[in-house]
C-alpha cells in the first residue's frame, strides 16, 4: 500500500504518543521518568495532530481536522500550566479562550450542517461527533476563561487541568489508533474483544487520577479549630 511521507510521520508519531502517554500515566507523577515521558508525549502529539490535521484538510475530513486541532489545544494548554507557578499567567494563556471559541463554533457549525443536510452527514460523519467536540471545546473554554479572569489558578487546580487535558488527548489518540488505525493491527487484536478495551480503560484511568488528585487536595487542606 502506497503511503505519503505525511501519513508515515502521522502514524509513527501517533504510535510514539500512545506509548509515551501510557508510560506517563503509569509512572510516578512528578519524577524525572514521568517528566521525560511527558515531554516525548507533548512533542509526538503535536506532530501527530499537525500532520493529521493537514491530511484531514486535504481530503477533506472536517471531523478529523477538528479532532486534531482540539487535541493540539489540550496538549499545549496542559503543558503550559505545569510550566507556570500557581496564581500566575503567561502571555500565551490569553490566546487559549480564542482557540476554544474557534473550535466550539466550528464544531457546532459542521454539526448543524450534518443535522440539516439531506444526507445527514458532513464528510461521512453524522452530527453527533461534531456536537461532541463542540461540548468538549465549551468545557475547555470555561477553564481557559477562568484562568485568564483569575490571573492564574491554585496548585490543585493546575494539577486537575493538567491531568484531564493530557489524559483526554491520549484518549483521542488511542481512539484514533484503535479506530481508523486499526487496519494496521493484526487480526488477533482487531477480530476480538481486545480492540474495545483501550478506550474505556483510559477513561477509567483518567477518573482514577482525577479522583486521587481530589482526595490528596482534600487531605492537604489545613484544618482550623475554633
Amino acid at each position: 500500500m502506497d503511503m505519503s511521507p505525511m501519513m508515515l510521520i502521522h502514524i509513527i508519531t501517533g504510535s510514539i504518543a500512545v506509548l509515551s502517554g501510557v508510560a506517563a500515566l503509569a509512572l510516578k507523577k512528578g519524577k524525572k521518568p514521568h517528566r521525560n515521558a511527558g515531554k516525548i508525549f507533548v512533542v509526538s502529539m503535536t506532530l501527530m495532530a499537525l500532520t493529521g490535521g493537514y491530511i484531514a484538510y486535504i481530503k477533506p475530513m472536517m471531523i478529523t481536522l477538528i479532532a486534531g486541532l482540539f487535541t493540539l489545544h489540550l496538549v499545549l494548554s496542559a503543558f503550559l500550566i505545569v510550566k507556570s507557578p500557581p496564581h500566575a499567567i503567561k502571555p500565551l494563556d490569553y490566546m487559549l479562550p480564542f482557540a476554544s471559541v474557534g473550535l466550539c463554533v466550528a464544531s457546532a457549525y459542521f454539526g448543524y450542517n450534518a443535522l440539516t443536510s439531506p444526507s445527514g452527514h458532513v464528510d461521512g460523519f453524522s452530527h453527533e461527533p461534531y456536537f461532541f467536540f463542540a461540548l468538549l471545546s465549551l468545557v475547555a473554554l470555561i477553564g481557559d476563561v477562568k484562568l485568564v479572569i483569575n490571573k492564574g489558578i491554585s496548585h490543585s487546580q493546575r494539577m486537575t487541568r493538567h491531568i484531564w487535558r493530557m489524559s483526554f488527548a491520549l484518549y483521542i489518540a488511542i481512539g484514533s489508533f484503535f479506530g481508523q488505525g486499526a487496519q494496521a493491527l493484526p487480526d488477533m487484536i482487531t477480530q476480538t474483544f481486545l480492540i474495545h478495551i483501550p478506550e474505556p480503560l483510559i477513561l477509567l484511568i483518567i477518573c482514577f487520577w482525577l479522583g486521587k488528585t481530589w482526595l490528596n487536595n482534600r487531605k492537604s487542606r489545613p484544618v482550623f479549630s475554633q
